[in-house]
């Protein structure tokens, strides 16, 4: 199963000053390569509200 996992940075920052960062997660066929997910990404990006900040496709394998 692959996920593409995309890190939001939200232009606002917390009490510290740090950039308030949001977490989102979308299920992916498995065929999909590194290039299609940052296609994915760069998609989502133009249509989010926030921006891409970083984006990560992962590939998890059940073991048990």
């Amino acid at each position: 199963m692959k996920q593409i996992r995309i890190v939001y940075n939200t232009g606002e920052v917390d009490e510290s000053g740090r950039p308030v960062l949001r977490r989102g997660t979308f299920a992916v066929e498995d065929s999909v390569t590194t290039v299609q997910a940052e296609q994915i990404a760069n998609l989502i990006d133009s249509l989010s509200d926030y921006t891409v900040q970083e984006a990560y496709l992962v590939t998890t394998t059940q073991v048990i």
